[in-house]
């Protein structure tokens, strides 16, 4: 079984983010930038950081000559010595739709109570080195006055809890995946797993340029959200007369906002193993049904499973004994679980309804599991 990490983790982000491939978009993958992602995975990935230690970022020395230098620590570098100064400048006002995590709020309350913002410009350079610059020790003591402060923030009560219902909320959506999957597994023995993006056709305009995208241009709306919620009731209501989607056993919704595709759904299908037919066929079925419930005006992203970067759950056949299969889906899913842990858009945010929303988990007749496409009855004896 795969571990889970936090580089796979901002690697699934990036690609769930900017990483476009669909069939309805007028190429197979477009793949973008944001500064705003980078900022938003990258100060609490230092925050972090800083709280897994108590030593300071560097400190002043001497040399045998009475030269002063400066010494970062090991945590410090070499990473963070590059983007320090970019954190830094980073303007809260790029970030203004998102609501961001408590380490990334923590960032900027400790910068505002600085008097003068800690900077690494210029320490670096060769004719710094081994010399005696006067400022050197009051440019040290404000990094590691920064740090403290950030620190400090970080460990605050009302910081801790925040963190702590977030990571409480995490784990209660996890553990109820747990129990879908295997009371799933226990009644069907094996499982088609297909998942697919449900969203809506792109602006083609936002996408002929790099630009950090415009989220307060209609096709962001918080309208458009509204309108995906409707439609995915309609789904699942459509589900109890339509006989292909009868085919669907279980099911998880991931809600969620990309800065390129608008608001989507992670839809991840659980089929009956045991009967279902070609999985190949039953995606380009569910592409076209959401076109029709869309009006034409929805799009669909498959998730092939093929990234070697990152967890994924596209098509796969999974059986009840394969504890190595088994394990390594529940892995893509947790990672799902963990998609919004940095930031969010507010529209998201703000709304009171569930963003991950699955089946209820089966009932299981204890007189009579499928197991391997055969029905076993199974006598139980009091006393056995």
């Amino acid at each position: 079984m795969q571990e889970f990490k936090a580089n796979k983790l901002r690697t699934l982000i990036c690609e769930n983010q900017v990483t476009l491939a669909s069939p309805n978009v007028h190429q197979p993958l477009f793949l973008y930038s944001d500064f705003r992602l980078d900022r938003m995975l990258d100060i609490p990935r230092f925050v972090l950081e800083c709280n897994k230690t108590l030593l300071p970022a560097a400190t002043v020395k001497q040399t045998d000559q009475g030269r002063e230098y400066f010494e970062c620590e090991d945590w410090f570098r070499p990473f963070f010595i590059k983007t320090f100064d970019d954190l830094i400048s980073t303007n809260p006002y790029f970030l203004k739709p998102f609501d961001v995590c408590e380490e990334t709020k923590c960032f900027f309350r400790a910068l505002d109570a600085m008097s003068s913002p800690p900077s690494l410009y210029g320490l670096f350079e060769r004719k710094l080195r081994g010399r005696n610059p006067s400022n050197l020790k009051q440019r040290i003591e404000l990094l590691n006055e920064f740090i403290e402060l950030l620190r400090k923030e970080l460990n605050s009560p009302a910081v801790k809890e925040a963190i702590q219902n977030r990571e409480k909320q995490r784990k209660e959506n996890f553990t109820s995946c747990k129990l879908l999957m295997s009371k799933l597994f226990q009644k069907y023995g094996q499982l088609r797993v297909i998942a697919v993006d449900f969203a809506y056709t792109p602006d083609q305009q936002d996408l002929q340029h790099n630009h950090p995208t415009d989220l307060k241009q209609e096709f962001h709306g918080s309208h458009r959200l509204e309108r995906l919620k409707q439609q995915i009731a309609q789904f699942l209501e459509n589900r109890r007369r339509n006989k292909t989607l009868k085919q669907i056993v279980g099911y998880l919704f991931c809600f969620g906002h990309s800065l390129k595709k608008g608001f989507f759904v992670k839809v991840i299908s659980f089929l009956d193993g045991n009967t279902c037919g070609q999985a190949e066929n039953y995606v380009k079925y569910l592409s076209k049904y959401w076109g029709r419930l869309t009006n034409q005006q929805g799009c669909t992203y498959f998730c092939d499973g093929d990234s070697s970067q990152s967890p994924t759950v596209g098509i796969s056949l999974i059986k009840e004994t394969d504890k190595e299969q088994r394990e390594n889906l529940m892995l893509g899913i947790q990672y799902r679980c963990q998609l919004e842990q940095f930031f969010r858009l507010k529209y998201l945010a703000a709304n009171s309804y569930r963003r991950l929303q699955m089946s209820q988990p089966p009932v299981i007749n204890k007189g009579k599991l499928k197991t391997n496409g055969l029905n076993q009855n199974l006598n139980v004896k009091k006393g056995k």
